[in-house]
């Protein structure tokens, strides 16, 4: 490698550096200050990058580790049974959003091809930091974590169509049957390719690995796991679909064999550095001078685009029997634009397809929405929240149309609320039943519900922080009550609510973060239990025991642990 090219890389790493720990030091997310850091950088130290594109190039690799990592921990079986009400839910979301953003962008005076094309690519979601953000909130792997997942994961898929469509929407001529005909065929294939990658999966690979990790050895994993995805990847990619699906999928291809594979550990700190570069050069790319000539344009047309984007998809989610809460969650996180549009932005601009101009205003709207995306999530959900309390904003939200009456609850006392059904408040749930405690499950995920109602179990569809929901769990009479929620905004909500109607009641709280677990405390949480700490506490019991230290010991350290953590 030239050694400009470390350099440059080195400046990079220091910019992304300064930035990250701005945004930290300002209690905002790393992700914000990579990218002003790019803008600063653009703006006054463009000239030292001359490897600007070969490093952009460098850096989309990170996005295509991020898939492939999460690939990984996504087995065939488990992709197999994601809801498929979210899978038609991400395809709708991208169709209704680019129908809402085509008369909109007529109104900007675009033309009626570039109006079609930039809601195509507005429709998008980016991927890279809508994951990153959930993963750093420890909510990817929640209910609605998970399903902001797939739908992102529909919208990356939909690229593929999109690609092959744009030749047939700019064609001087006029569009044939011929044309549509093999517009449908991109999407059959894109159906075979899936199809393809369980066959493969579940019949050819492990016989290939059987073969390969005969001599275990550390190196030959790692070679070996390299190998492996390069091929999957290289042949998914041949077939048509981008790479960064293609990575997802060589992920979920060779999860199957994981145990034998080289760890993600190995692959992280790579991802994430590459990440980072990609944040700091999308940045770069924003020419400040066409911003600042065309402010008002891009900033209406940003706020606009947003607030329509957050609009469709909300509006959709409750007509699919979404709750409120979950509707805000969910639109939030996906009301931005996606860095597939900057692909398919510049592959335009480059085919003649759209001038520079168009392409400077798309950029200009793709960095805002990054910008806006920690605010908009953090800021929205607190006004969400807010107008909430007022019963007729949910009546008019449908925030009490849930069936009830479907879900009776026996007339208990001193019984348990679980707020949440998930990792954490099924292992609560179990425990209780083993002890013949009564309990109440209150939970917004229809499946979970489903399951439990055939077990005959007392459980109420709905959100628990509206007070109508906790009443219909008994709140006045319980307990306890068990927050098993990850996001603090819900978890605030729901203690408010609870501490209205029973103020007696004792609340446990789940906690990611240690700076949540002051603010939650001063609600009025009684116990606040970090899933973190109790496993380090675990396994390092486990640890101490094994080196033979008395138990009383053991015991002593652990109570001095829990009362520094506490202090």
């Amino acid at each position: 490698m030239d050694a400009h090219i470390l350099r440059e890389i080195l400046l990079l790493i220091i910019a992304a550096f300064i930035g990250g720990f701005a945004a930290r030091s300002l209690s905002l997310p790393p992700i914000l200050g990579y990218i002003v850091s790019g803008i600063v950088f653009g703006a006054v130290g463009k000239a030292l990058f001359p490897s600007y594109s070969a490093l952009l190039d460098l850096s989309q690799l990170g996005i295509t580790l991020l898939l492939f990592t999460l690939g990984f921990e996504i087995s065939p079986a488990k992709l197999k049974n994601i809801n498929k009400n979210i899978i038609a839910l991400g395809v709708l979301q991208v169709l209704l959003c680019t129908m809402v953003f085509i008369p909109l962008l007529a109104v900007f005076n675009f033309s009626l091809k570039s109006s079609i094309l930039f809601s195509v690519v507005f429709s998008f979601s980016s991927t890279a930091v809508v994951i990153k953000l959930l993963e750093e909130k420890g909510l990817l792997s929640d209910f609605p974590g998970n399903n902001i997942f797939v739908i992102l994961l529909m919208q990356d898929i939909f690229v593929v169509p999109v690609i092959f469509f744009l030749p047939i929407l700019f064609s001087k001529t006029a569009i044939t049957l011929t044309d549509f005909g093999l517009f449908f065929v991109s999407l059959l294939k894109t159906v075979v390719i899936f199809a393809l990658v369980f066959f493969f999966s579940k019949y050819f690979l492990p016989k290939v690995a059987n073969i390969i990790f005969k001599y275990p050895s550390h190196e030959l994993n790692i070679l070996a796991t390299i190998f492996i995805s390069v091929l999957s990847i290289g042949l998914l990619t041949s077939i048509g679909l981008p790479q960064t699906i293609a990575a997802f999928l060589a992920g979920v291809l060779i999860s199957e064999e994981g145990k034998n594979l080289a760890p993600l550990a190995e692959i992280r700190p790579l991802r994430d550095i590459l990440l980072v570069l990609f944040f700091v050069l999308t940045g770069m790319l924003l020419n400040l001078s066409f911003v600042f000539s065309n402010l008002i344009l891009i900033l209406v047309l940003s706020v606009i685009l947003l607030f329509a984007k957050f609009s469709s998809i909300y509006l959709l989610l409750r007509f699919s029997n979404f709750v409120p809460s979950s509707s805000v969650f969910i639109s939030s996180y996906l009301t931005n634009v996606g860095e597939f549009a900057v692909i398919i932005a510049q592959f335009s601009l480059l085919s003649g397809y759209i001038g520079e101009g168009m392409y400077n205003v798309l950029l200009s709207v793709f960095i805002f929405s990054l910008i806006f995306i920690p605010f908009w999530t953090k800021y929205f959900l607190r006004a969400g929240n807010f107008f909430m309390h007022f019963k007729f904003l949910r009546k008019i939200l449908g925030d009490e149309s849930y069936s009830f009456n479907n879900f009776q609850v026996a007339d208990v006392e001193n019984h348990v609320i679980i707020c949440g059904h998930g990792r954490v408040g099924s292992q609560i749930r179990s425990l209780l039943d083993c002890a013949g405690i009564q309990y109440v499950v209150v939970d917004y995920n229809r499946n979970i519900i489903s399951s439990l109602t055939e077990k005959n179990r007392m459980v109420i569809y709905g959100d628990p922080s509206d007070d109508e929901v906790l009443i219909s769990a008994k709140i006045q009479k319980a307990k306890v009550l068990i927050l098993a929620v990850p996001d603090k905004t819900t978890q605030s909500r729901i203690i408010r609510a609870a501490l209205e109607l029973n103020p007696k009641v004792v609340i446990f709280c789940r906690s990611h973060l240690e700076e949540d677990r002051f603010d939650l405390i001063n609600l009025g949480v009684n116990s606040v239990v970090s899933p973190e700490f109790e496993a380090g506490i675990k396994i390092g019991t486990e640890v101490l025991q094994l080196f033979g230290l008395p138990e009383e010991s053991v015991t002593y350290l652990v109570k001095k642990l829990r009362k520094e953590h506490l202090a």
